[in-house]
Parts: structure tokens; sequence; C-alpha cells
């Protein structure tokens, strides 16, 4: 309760056990209302949603496949946007607004986070819209599929397309990727033992630009090294984000 700007403050869940399916918020927002009103409390006039957290959680049968995907996702370039990583391995990604670093979405480990299960079992992509008072929706528009899906769609997306034919892997297996490329044709022995001997030494002792310059050499051979796991795990990038699109798209987030 705050008497002094005449506001009551209300917190909790839809779903007590869970989070709540979009379409379910219209309902719980009016089940809140009324319960205040049979309360005797004026319940004024709605002022729009503000603040709109969206999850998928992606379930990883090997849970190293998980802190690959992680740390594949911690070192991908998605335009307009800058990662701040935190746990090594990453635990979170934070996606940032360039510009403002703004937090605009996060991808994290929800098992680690909440004691539920081992590293990588469990990663969880989250994004996070925050609403102005001129760019307010309700709770009925938010809960229409097509909104809750667009929203979704519209912080994931550019991610999804940024780790399209992306291999995030380890050291061993980045290895033989880079011998396959020059048995192939695809690369020249030279530039295989210059992005091997980078790998090898971790970037230690290159200078900031030229270690953004490998690290673009790789990502356009379609390879991310998964730092700094070391076990032999390779992971497609854009299959893990795009599942989680598929998610919202069936509403399953």
């Amino acid at each position: 309760m705050l008497p002094g700007h005449r506001m009551l403050w209300a917190e909790g869940h839809p779903a007590v056990e869970g989070l709540a399916p979009p379409a379910t918020l219209h309902r719980a927002e009016q089940q809140l209302l009324d319960a205040l009103a049979d309360a005797g409390l004026p319940v004024g006039r709605a002022g729009g949603i503000g603040r709109l957290d969206q999850t998928v959680t992606l379930e990883f049968d090997d849970p190293r496949e998980g802190l690959c995907f992680l740390a594949g996702i911690a070192a991908v370039d998605v335009p307009r946007l800058k990662p701040a990583v935190y746990g090594r391995p990453p635990e979170t990604v934070y996606l940032l607004a360039e510009k403002t670093g703004r937090k605009l979405a996060r991808v994290y480990d929800k098992g680690v986070e909440s004691n539920i299960a081992p590293p990588g079992r469990l990663v969880r992509l989250e994004n996070q819209s925050r609403f102005g008072k001129q760019s307010r929706m309700s709770s009925e528009t938010i809960s229409s599929p097509e909104v809750s899906e667009a929203l979704f769609k519209a912080r994931f997306a550019p991610v999804a397309a940024s780790c399209e034919g992306l291999t995030a892997a380890t050291l061993p297996v980045l290895a033989e990727h880079l011998r396959e490329r020059v048995r192939d044709g695809k690369m020249t022995a030279r530039e295989a033992e210059r992005l091997g001997g980078f790998l090898l030494v971790g970037g230690e002792g290159y200078s900031r630009p030229t270690r953004w310059r490998r690290r673009r050499e790789l990502r356009e051979h379609g390879l991310v090294l998964a730092d700094p796991l070391t076990d032999p795990i390779e992971v497609d990038l854009a299959e893990g984000v795009e599942a989680a699109l598929a998610a919202w798209a069936g509403d399953d987030g």
C-alpha cells in the first residue's frame, strides 16, 4: 500500500506453479480487479502493460550441449545488439541495446539459476519488453496469440538469423572442422594454420581488433568456439533459437 500516492501494489503470478500462457493474462487481470472491487477498493482506470517477460525453456538431453549452446550465443554478433556475458562457461548472456546498453533479452541457465537441474540441462530464452506510457497495450491485446508471438519473434528472429549456418563447438571438434575444410578445398592450409593457432592460444597476446577479425573469419566458415569447454561437443545454434521461436508460434511459451 502506498497511501501517499493513492496506490495499491499487488504482485504475483497468474499461474501459481509456473509461468502463465499469454492467453490467460487478461482473465487474470480481470479476476484481480474483481477481487479488489469486492474488497471495497477503487480500481481506477487501466494504465496498460508496462513490462512483459516472455520465455521458452530448452531442455538438452546432454547438458554439455546446453553449455555449448550458451557459449555459442555469447560469441555471436547480432545487429544492433551487444552481449554481456556472466560466468565461465557462460551462465547468463544478456543482449543489450548497442547504443543505450538497455537489457532487451537474456539467454541463461535456468537449472543453475533455480537450482533445479545440472548446468546446461535447462537453457531459457527470455524477451524483456518494457513499454513507455505512449506504447503500452492492454492485457487483452497482449493476450492475443498474434501479438505475443510477434513480440517474441521481433526480439529473437534476428538472433536466429545471425546464428544461421553456425556451429558452436569445442576446440577438438573445431580442429577437425578445419582439417575437413582443407581437405575439401574450402580453406587453405595457411588459413587453417592461422585460425588453428588462434584457437589453440585462446586469443592470448592478440590485439582486440585481431581477435575480432579471427572470430569473424571463423564465423565466415560457420564456426564458433564454445570457450572454455573442452569435451568434444558441437551444437547447431540456429536450430536451438528456431525451436524457441516455434514454441511461441505454437503458444507453448
